[in-house]
Formats: C-alpha cells, sequence, structure tokens
C-alpha cells in the first residue's frame, strides 16, 4: 500500500489500491467529530456560551450539519483515494480536474458548514490565530488568494513536476484543500468571531467567484496539442480516448462542472434570502396593524 497518489507508466487496472495517506486524514477528520461528539462540547461551558452568544450567522440545523458532515467526508475520500486520485494523478487529466471541482466546490462548503461554532472557537480561539482567519475571510483577499493557487497548481510545469512523486501530489492537493476552504470563507465561515456575508452582499460575492473555475481551464480549452506530458505519455485507460481529447474534456469539467455547482449554491443562497425578505415583511406589517389597532383602541 503506497501512503499517496503519484504518476505511473504502468498499465491501467481496475484493481482497487488504496492510499494509507488518505485514509489517515479521513479518520482523522471522523476522529475529531467524534471527540467533539462525545468529550471535546462538554468540557469548556464558557467557549460554548461565548460561541453560541455571538454566532449571530450561524444557520442550519444539527440534522443538516451532519448530514452535511457525512456527505463531506465521504467528498474527501473519493478526492484523495483510489480510484479518483490514481487516475488523477498519472492518467487522466479529467479525473484530476473532477477531484479539484468536487473538493473545492463541494467538499470545502460542506465541511465548513458541518463546524459546529464552539469547535471553530476551540481550534482558533480569539487572538492571533483570528486575526488570520479574519484576514483570509475577506472577499479581497480570498479570491485572489484562491485562484492564484488554483491557476499555479494546474500550469503543466508545476502539474508535471509535482505529480512525479507522492510528496509533490501530496502539496498539490494540499493546495486545493486551501484554495477550496479559503474561497468560501467570506460566506461559510464557521467562527462567530468572523462576520460572514450573507443576503445581497453574499450572492453577489459568489457571483464574482464564479470567474475561478474559468481560470485555470482557459489555456487547456485553446490548445490543439497536449499541454501535459504526464497525460500524453500515460497509458491510455479508455480506447480512443486520446490525450487531447481528455484535455479538452477536463476544461469542460472545470469550466461548466465548477460554474454549474457555484450557481446552485447561488440559487439555493437567494431563495433562502428572499424567503427571509419575505418573512421580515410579513411580520413588519403583522406588527404594524397590531400598533395602529391598539391605537383605535385606545380611549
Amino acid at each position: 500500500m503506497s501512503w499517496w497518489c503519484s504518476s505511473s507508466l504502468k498499465t491501467w487496472t481496475w484493481t482497487p489500491r488504496p492510499y494509507l495517506g488518505s485514509i489517515l486524514i479521513v479518520l482523522s477528520v471522523v476522529a475529531l467529530a467524534g471527540w467533539w461528539l462525545l468529550r471535546g462540547r462538554h468540557q469548556d461551558e464558557l467557549v460554548q456560551a461565548r460561541a453560541g452568544s455571538q454566532a449571530t450567522a450561524a444557520t442550519g440545523s444539527s440534522t443538516g450539519r451532519s448530514f452535511a458532515f457525512v456527505l463531506g467526508v465521504v467528498g474527501l475520500w473519493a478526492c484523495l483515494d483510489w480510484p479518483l486520485a490514481t487516475l488523477g494523478a498519472g492518467y487522466l487529466a479529467t479525473a484530476q480536474m473532477i477531484r479539484q471541482i468536487l473538493m473545492v466546490m463541494v467538499v470545502a462548503p460542506l465541511l465548513l458548514f458541518s463546524m459546529p461554532a464552539p469547535l471553530a472557537v476551540r481550534i482558533f480561539g480569539w487572538g492571533k490565530r483570528l486575526t488570520v482567519l479574519r484576514w483570509l475571510a475577506r472577499p479581497i483577499v480570498a479570491v485572489p488568494a484562491a485562484a492564484s493557487i488554483l491557476v499555479g497548481v494546474n500550469a503543466p510545469a508545476f502539474v508535471d513536476y509535482l505529480v512525479k512523486t507522492p510528496y509533490g501530489a501530496f502539496a498539490m492537493d494540499g493546495a486545493w484543500v486551501f484554495a477550496g476552504f479559503a474561497l468560501w470563507m467570506p460566506v461559510q465561515c464557521p467562527h462567530p468571531g468572523v462576520r460572514r456575508l450573507t443576503g445581497g452582499a453574499g450572492i453577489t460575492y459568489l457571483i464574482g467567484q464564479s470567474i475561478v473555475p474559468v481560470l485555470p481551464g482557459f489555456f487547456m480549452t485553446w490548445s490543439d496539442f497536449p499541454i501535459y506530458r504526464t497525460y500524453e505519455l500515460a497509458p491510455r485507460v479508455f480506447q480512443g480516448f486520446d490525450a487531447v481529447t481528455d484535455q479538452q474534456t477536463a476544461a469542460a469539467v472545470l469550466q461548466v462542472g465548477g460554474m454549474v455547482l457555484l450557481w446552485v449554491q447561488i440559487s439555493y443562497r437567494f431563495l433562502h434570502w428572499a424567503y427571509e425578505q419575505m418573512d421580515e415583511d410579513r411580520a413588519g406589517r403583522t406588527g404594524g396593524k397590531a400598533m395602529a389597532e391598539a391605537g383605535t383602541a385606545t380611549p
């Protein structure tokens, strides 16, 4: 069993080859959640109280958060382990882009949504680490940082060099993870000490964020020849699915797939915001009517 994926010139087979590193990472996330449920959340009432009193932007029921955590962990495992990791590291650029979109656009927001505010307080505290988190949660920092990382790790010079070894592939996957969390931090940060973008501001941010999946795939879309030496020389997984077709499919997955997933989020948040506005208007009209009736009834 290898500890992480890397490129290979061996003929592709569908024989399972799990990676020790990915298994340990997934088990660590599950262990952290288990520790929090069984012991962590009961150990510090002051942390709980302070987090609860300041969590003005927290939304979602405990059931919804649990469901998001399960989906996030399953998605994380799919990104980091066989077969997607093996295919992406050395056989198919399409598989690599599926991994990237899944990590950045699905796993990262699900895990951020599922994290309880008191756990975020315990991890980041209220001091210097929170200051760094607040800076990272600013759109003016988050979007350029995530976009530059994603463009960089998709550049042929970096990809061909990094996927040669498990250490390089691990660094590239780590960059994806960081970029995913950075991109969603302004609207999904679980720490109550960080003010999230909500309502129209959050929707505007997500619309602006839609440029990020387009940038890495731009140079793949318009190239008539393979730009990644790794995937050009790799043994074919599917007959007839050559390196150029693979590259163009990868660009479509990155750009179209990323855009679709992002607009699903935008649509959900827009509807949620619209219903909140209607509820507030209804409550305002009801309150105004009650006050008018009370004033009329006063002798």
